[in-house]
């Protein structure tokens, strides 16, 4: 939201107020010493009795003329849209939400966790591309199409929880699944930050053949491997003594990994061993993937200045309410 005033020229005025409140107190002033004596006396009298009257009416003046000149300056909300002329960079994120993203590498979070952070980061950091979550363990979903609403998206990528009911992780499915997101888009850049811990072992596509997909749409894919491999800790659960953190054999293909990075000319996979590698990895793709855009800003003004109007119009419908009723009394 944006406040501006359109005639702000108008706003000098407001230094005339203390030359009014001095005029009209010399004229208060001349006025009493023309009144008769009983007339005089019984001002005297209010005037002692009833200083609240004194200050009242030129305080009304006073703030019934600062209404009106603020309402010359003309206020007015604003409310900005960006209308973008040119694609920036569309980014689709398909991470693995298998089981063995529990695994407590990444402490003080588990693999998920620490995979959900840096993405978090990594879409507030790029507030002119258009983002898309895909998320994969045994099947391949889509948790957030293609959009510029970061917050919504931002809110999907936090609901997200490891599918503990998963029997495999179908990686040529999750990024399948990310191509098709990509394939009618017309952004000058197009690509695929794929992030898994495991091994593809189910799913009707291979991810090499996903990866020949995304290589003749012209689709980039960053590959990142979350994990060091070999023994882990992971949390089971035991019914006698409750979650046990047990050393586990996870494996990672990474030399899969390596084939579609290659395959679609990103070079070689990264491998995170930890969240700080992990968030290094992405801090490198953000400035590798730079955007270009061209955009403009449209800010859409609402007047405000008939409010004030409003408010001056029943401060003088007030003062005359009270002149009616204390002149009255002067002339008794």
């Amino acid at each position: 939201m944006m406040f501006r005033f359109a005639q702000p020229l108008f706003l000098l005025l407001l230094i005339l107020i203390p030359g009014v409140l001095y005029i009209g107190k010399r004229r208060r002033r001349q006025y009493s010493l023309s009144l008769p004596t009983s007339k005089l006396s019984m001002l005297v009298k209010l005037a002692g009795n009833n200083s609240f009257w004194t200050w009242l009416f030129p305080a009304l003046r006073s703030l019934i003329l600062a209404l009106l000149i603020l309402a010359l300056a003309q206020p007015q909300w604003g409310k900005a849209s960006r209308n973008l002329r040119r694609p920036g960079v569309d980014i689709v994120i398909a991470l693995d939400i298998s089981g063995s993203m529990l695994a407590l590498d990444f402490l003080p979070q588990n693999r998920l966790g620490a995979a959900i952070n840096v993405a978090r980061d990594f879409i507030t950091r790029r507030p002119n591309d258009r983002f898309a979550l895909i998320a994969f363990s045994e099947y391949a979903l889509t948790a957030s199409p293609l959009t510029f609403d970061h917050d919504t998206l931002i809110g999907s990528l936090d609901a997200l929880e490891v599918n503990m009911e998963a029997s495999g992780t179908a990686i040529g499915m999750g990024l399948a699944k990310a191509v098709a997101r990509l394939k009618d888009s017309t952004a000058k850049s197009r690509i695929v930050i794929l992030i898994t811990d495991g091994v593809n072992n189910t799913g009707e596509i291979d991810p090499l053949a996903a990866a020949r997909m995304a290589k003749a749409l012209g689709i980039k894919v960053y590959p990142i491997g979350v994990g060091s491999g070999g023994l882990v800790p992971f949390p089971y659960s035991d019914p006698f003594f409750g979650t046990r953190n047990i050393p586990t054999l996870i494996e990672l293909d990474m030399a899969t990994l390596d084939q579609i990075a290659e395959l679609t000319g990103t070079g070689k996979a990264a491998n995170a061993t930890n969240a700080n590698e992990l968030r290094n990895i992405m801090t490198a793709l953000d400035k590798l993937e730079k955007t270009e855009i061209s955009a403009k800003v449209y800010v859409r003004w609402s007047e405000q200045f008939p409010l004030l109007l409003l408010l001056a119009a029943i401060l003088i419908g007030l003062e005359l309410l009270l002149k009616a009723y204390y002149l009255p009394l002067l002339m008794e």
